[in-house]
């Protein structure tokens, strides 16, 4: 799922002192200001290459074990079935 691009995310993120000058804009209006405003910006640079070329960023969780996602994939608290196997549990 493509989440959409949030108003100030990379200006908060790297705590851009422009950013004040787009706080009262929304939605187009807001986009439109922040193409000719930041486009020296590193980070809405990089947000808009990402666009062209079709990339996303993807949040990850930490690693888990495979027992675990197993229990998980099978909606099992992995605690209740810490004793039984991989197998065991996808058979649930």
């Amino acid at each position: 799922m493509k989440m959409k691009y949030k108003s100030g995310t990379f200006c908060v993120d790297i705590q851009c002192p422009k950013h004040k000058e787009l706080e009262a804009l929304e939605g187009d209006a807001y986009l439109e200001k922040k193409r000719i405003h930041c486009k020296e910006c590193n980070a809405w640079k990089f947000f808009l290459w990402l666009e062209e070329h079709n990339y996303r960023i993807v949040s990850t969780l930490n690693e888990i074990s495979a027992k675990e996602l197993a229990a998980r994939l099978k909606g099992i608290d992995p605690v209740t079935v810490e004793h039984l196997t991989i197998d065991e549990i996808l058979c649930i």
